[in-house]
């Protein structure tokens, strides 16, 4: 799944070839969503029951939802679809084990060209400046370059590895491919020829396919800072081609597939083997030093069901965003230093849950298990702490909101479900 760089679309392509064009709605809280508000404010309150204290509960003015029928039901692709790439927020790549790439404009239902390969194309992306070009990976271990008005291969090279990632700078001067075993390689791009600059392992010892990098993503703040998620279970943060911050999932957690930053750019998001969606500080690491890696096991999590992809909404206006004041507990300033002060673990909250079945049509409904809340990995006896803090009005107090509240994430499972989920409400001990 992606979504439009504007926010207004979400794609999706799966197991039976179909690309669908999603129209993404942000609702008012106050007037569209009664019956939701009503779900969550009632959830919440029941874990509050036997506190002294009554829960303070924040509901961002608007919130994210998908129409429940797509906007397009895109036909032409004959497999599975590897991967989606947009440029501006209407015209679109898909990649398919098929052996093509097909472009399509939204509101247009026919593709508009085909650009046939030699093996399974597994991923695709546009330059960032200039649609007439954009990058393909194949199994086939040759990355091209693409002219999309041309309809030909313009320049290629060979990895002699099957490529699983890539992407561009987000200046289009340059583009990062990743393989199956762990090898990233730094090609500098002028126009649509390009050569190899750097190449290195990240994994730093010999190459095997348990390092197979899953997803690459440029920073659009610091744009010389890359991540790279891995199947080893780690996200790394590169500088330039310095791995400078590494975010290790929890045990068994399995590959970290694809992660995202989040639109404010102090996040990360990423999906774990172990069907949770995982989350990390990213503000940490900002003024990270090239000579020391730092490393990271503090995160958050939400567990969902067979979910093999996660994506935050890219268009939070910055009404939405809250800004939010360092925590002055002196045990967050002490002890706590690697962790997340208990005010950012709040509640994920269900949305609207909807399936694609053999005829495409799309139905909602609610789920039956209790909603999905943040899990966290504390030591003994450093929650309470923290809740002392955070009912301390002159520390954590609930007038500093995360900068993750009214975060909205959509997530997609191996049957087909697309569910969304909104960060809400208050801590909730589990």
């Amino acid at each position: 799944m992606k979504f439009s760089p504007n926010g207004e679309y979400l794609a999706s392509g799966g197991e039976d070839g179909v690309v669908r064009i999603w129209r993404v709605i942000s609702l008012d809280t106050s007037t569209a969503l009664d019956s939701f508000i009503s779900k969550v404010t009632e959830d919440i309150s029941s874990s509050w029951k036997k506190r002294s204290s009554q829960p303070h509960i924040f509901l961002p003015k608007k919130v994210l939802q998908l129409e429940e029928t797509p906007l397009h039901e895109f036909y032409g692709h004959s497999s599975d679809i590897l991967d989606l790439a947009w440029f501006n927020s209407d015209i679109l790549l898909s990649a398919s084990m098929d052996k093509t790439v097909r472009l399509w404009r939204v509101g247009c239902n026919q593709c508009l060209s085909v650009f046939p390969h030699k093996d399974y194309v597994t991923c695709i992306q546009f330059n960032p400046v200039d649609e007439n070009y954009f990058i393909s990976g194949s199994i086939d271990g040759k990355v091209r370059v693409w002219g999309t008005y041309e309809g030909r291969v313009v320049d290629w090279a060979d990895a002699r590895d099957v490529i699983t990632a890539i992407s561009y700078q987000p200046d289009g001067k340059g583009f990062i491919v990743g393989s199956l075993t762990g090898t990233c390689r730094f090609y500098v791009a002028s126009g649509k020829y390009f050569q190899l600059e750097a190449q290195i392992d990240i994994d730093g010892k010999k190459k095997t396919a348990g390092n197979k990098i899953t997803g690459i993503q440029f920073s659009q703040d610091k744009h010389q800072r890359v991540m790279i998620s891995s199947e080893d279970s780690k996200l790394r943060i590169l500088d330039g081609i310095n791995v400078v911050q590494k975010y290790r999932g929890l045990p068994k957690s399995g590959s970290q597939m694809s992660g995202s930053f989040t639109c404010s750019g102090r996040h990360i998001i990423s999906v774990g083997e172990d069907c949770r969606v995982y989350a990390w500080n990213y503000r940490e690491m900002e003024n990270a030093s090239l000579k020391q890696k730092k490393s990271e096991r503090s995160c958050e999590y939400f567990f969902s069901e067979g979910v093999t992809v996660a994506v935050p909404w890219s268009a939070m206006t910055r009404e939405q965003k809250i800004s939010q004041s360092p925590c002055n507990s002196a045990h967050c300033r002490s002890e706590m230093q690697d962790h997340i002060c208990v005010r950012e673990l709040e509640r994920f909250s269900f949305g609207n849950w909807f399936s694609i079945d053999a005829t495409c049509r799309v139905s909602t409904t609610w789920p039956e298990e209790k909603l999905p809340i943040w899990d966290f990995p504390f030591r003994e006896g450093e929650y309470d702490q923290h809740r002392q803090s955070a009912e301390d009005p002159c520390q954590c107090h609930h007038s500093s909101l995360s900068e993750t509240w009214g975060l909205s994430i959509v997530t997609a499972d191996c049957d087909g479900t697309i569910k969304t989920f909104h960060n809400l409400g208050l801590p909730v001990r589990l």
